[in-house]
């Protein structure tokens, strides 16, 4: 086979022509920097090499970054295009981001390049699953497994096979993998043997917990046939296809190949030099200017040929490049991975093995645990269930029956509770907030928290000292987002995460809500009855005299004060803090006494 390249004519160069085409170049040198800038901003330079920007990429994606992962990416296919690991890497990336088309024309792409890679193998048999396509997922998985053992297909062998409704196995020899171990236990469930099943389900928990205790990243198994796995990673808005996936109109060579200069239209030049992937491989002076290529040499994968031709004075005159398709079968595998290599590959490794959903794991938890009769148990994994996915199918029927039972009515005030007082401070904790725990310790008394969850897992000694001081927490949300604003599964998992995380810490659960900026609506009253707790709003407003003056804020909340107030301050608020020992003294002298809202509200029913 030869390839013959046209080349640029020599009149059209000397013609003007150079300036021209030395201005093309520059243009495109500096249209090559400007886009280099932007994809090799995540690696922190350009002096990252390929191996550096892959590590780079997957740090990222561990942690569900896909549009930063696939800018790293990028950067490192632009240096090396025909190893297997990036596009693996970009498959899982894509896969995770919800494009799935292009993330299966990468995992091709990977096998094209190495036919023994069994990460990408187990990368299309993830995407046949997420597809329904059962037994085609059992097939890929089981030729990993055959492949490498070390891969782990197992469990994603013995999954697929489960959705199959052909999975009764139970193997406690194994320990480490989760896939297997919590196939182990729906199994053991289904016998009826509830507590081995529960333990490993409560070994497995806090392996799959995260920030707010929302899904895990990557790829896994939800448990529901309707919905084999979950796929968790910031959604991209559109996929990335890199060169080596439309490969259609390249030509494909193996072998050895002629590759031929084209002097028709530039008769002046006199040498003729070749290159492939900007690297001399030949030079002749003599007709019909040809080079003998041996592709062996190079890797399976898309390559760039370049032929330049010089006049008699070596002034380059002429210039062609072309891409084509180097395919030796079975004659040039990728290069043995080397230890750094393999390290990486365990890390790309981790995020893409299937492992149990954070949602199945306590769905099921919380089933083993009712049937012990532990629904405080239960009650604590239903919690991250709807957190980490409020449609798990029987999650919410179950929780709403288990849950508080309490007043469907808004809270303001409770003035049946005779002449008592509850302080609630809402947006904590944060590390001021100790300087109130100390003041709410000097002047004896005890409050609300409205606690977010973000912070608390910013500060969670600080909650632990909040509650240890006989202090009531209660809910403000994780996010502290606008209810109004948001959709029942998103005002769910606010609602949930910061009940998931606080109990987390305390142990302990919480009955009232109350919305940040008392912003909400009827899908959000609609949500909080379904779980039998209550909206909790105030009865005095401190926030427009927060940053002002002690005395204005100690005289606004004397003045206002009433039997069983609410009353809504933040901690910490300068002014607040200064103003508290003022407030609570002036009210106790008018015969007042100061309860958390629990307090208040049991105190109002029982008349005291």
């Amino acid at each position: 086979m030869s390839i013959a390249c046209n080349l640029l004519p020599s009149s059209l160069l000397r013609a003007g022509g150079r300036k021209l085409l030395t201005r093309g170049i520059t243009a495109l040198v500096l249209g090559s920097i400007a886009l280099l800038a932007l994809s090799i901003a995540p690696c922190l330079g350009a002096s990252k090499s390929y191996a550096d920007c892959v590590l780079s990429a997957i740090a990222e994606l561990d942690e569900g970054k896909t549009r930063e992962s696939l800018e790293i990416l990028k950067q490192a296919l632009e240096i090396n295009a025909n190893d297997s690991l990036a596009h693996v890497a970009l498959g899982l990336t894509l896969l995770m981001g919800g494009q799935v088309a292009d993330a299966a024309a990468e995992f091709a792409v990977a096998r094209s390049l190495d036919g023994n890679c069994v990460e990408a193998i187990y990368g299309q048999g993830m995407i046949a699953l997420s597809k329904g396509r059962t037994a085609d997922a059992i097939s890929l998985f089981c030729e990993a497994e055959a492949k490498d053992s070390t891969l782990g297909a197992r469990g994603a062998i013995r999954y697929a096979r489960f959705l199959a409704n052909s999975d009764n196995e139970i193997d406690s020899s194994n320990t480490d993998d989760e896939a297997l171990l919590a196939l182990d236990a729906v199994n053991l469930a289904k016998r009826g043997r509830w507590q081995e099943s529960l333990e490993i389900w409560q070994r497995l928990q806090p392996k799959a917990a995260r920030p707010g205790f929302g899904e895990r990243i990557g790829c896994s198994m939800s448990f529901i046939r309707s919905k084999s796995i979950y796929v968790t990673g910031w959604p991209l808005k559109t996929g990335f296809r890199s060169a080596l996936v439309d490969r259609s109109k390249l030509p494909t060579v193996s072998g050895k190949i002629v590759l031929r200069a084209d002097l028709s239209k530039a008769r002046s030049v006199s040498i003729v030099s070749f290159f492939v992937d900007d690297k001399l491989v030949g030079v002749t002076n003599r007709q019909p200017f040809e080079y003998t290529w041996d592709t062996s040499y190079f890797a399976n994968g898309v390559h760039t040929v370049k032929i330049t031709g010089a006049d008699s004075t070596g002034l380059e005159v002429s210039r062609k490049t072309a891409q084509v398709i180097v395919n030796n079968v079975g004659a040039n595998p990728q290069p043995d991975r080397t230890v750094q290599d393999a390290a990486v590959w365990e890390k790309l490794r981790n995020i893409l093995r299937l492992k149990p959903s954070a949602a199945a794991i306590n769905y099921n938890l919380a089933q083993c645990a009712i049937r012990k009769g532990d629904n405080e148990t239960a009650v604590a994994a239903l919690e991250r269930v709807m957190a980490a996915d409020p449609d798990y199918p029987g999650a919410s029927d179950l929780l709403s029956k288990l849950y508080w039972k309490g007043d469907p009515t808004s809270l303001y005030g409770v003035a049946s509770a005779g002449k008592l007082i509850a302080l609630t401070f809402d947006d904590g904790p944060k590390p001021e907030t100790i300087s109130l725990l100390d003041a709410l310790k000097q002047i004896g008394i005890k409050a609300t928290f409205f606690v977010v969850g973000k912070q608390v897992e910013a500060y969670p000694q600080i909650l632990k000292r909040i509650d240890a001081e006989g202090h009531e927490i209660q809910n403000h949300t994780y996010g502290h987002r606008a209810l109004e604003y948001l959709s029942e599964k998103e005002i769910e998992q606010e609602l949930f995460k910061c009940a998931a995380v606080v109990r987390s810490v305390t142990g302990k659960g919480m009955n009232m809500l109350r919305p940040p900026g008392a912003r909400h609506d009827r899908l959000v009253s609609e949500v909080i009855r379904r779980y039998g707790m209550r909206l909790v709003f105030w009865t005095t407003n401190c926030v427009s005299l927060e940053g002002t003056e002690r005395e204005r804020m100690t005289n606004y909340v004397v003045s206002s004060a009433r039997p069983g107030a609410i009353v809504l301050m933040h901690n910490v608020d300068r002014v607040t803090l200064g103003a508290l020992p003022a407030i609570v003294d002036a009210l106790r002298r008018k015969g007042y006494s100061f309860v958390t809202l629990s307090e208040l509200v049991n105190r109002g029913k029982s008349g005291a």
